[in-house]
């Protein structure tokens, strides 16, 4: 009778932990899969910014606004043909 006993208790506590290892595991499961559809968010959003900075950069490099400022800011022109003096090498 007693080893009946024992043999029920052990049983049942297997069957506890075995019920709290299986609880655990999902609730790590989940909040891993939490934290990766957070991290897969946070890469959309970067991608995003990266494609915005790509244009921004196409856009303050184009030939039109580089003459724009050699003008402006440097005074500096085309040069004409008829200024121009060609040098020949020896």
């Amino acid at each position: 009778m007693l080893s009946r006993f024992v043999l029920a208790a052990i049983l049942l506590a297997a069957n506890v932990f075995t019920g709290v290892g299986i609880v655990y595991s999902k609730h790590s499961i989940r909040k891993e899969f939490i934290e990766l559809q957070n991290m897969q968010n946070r890469f959309d959003e970067l991608q995003v910014e990266w494609g915005r900075l790509q244009l921004e950069q196409s856009t303050w490099l184009t030939y039109g606004r580089v003459e724009k400022l050699a003008r402006e800011k440097l005074g500096m022109s085309l040069v004409h043909k008829n200024k121009s003096v060609l040098l020949k090498s020896q």
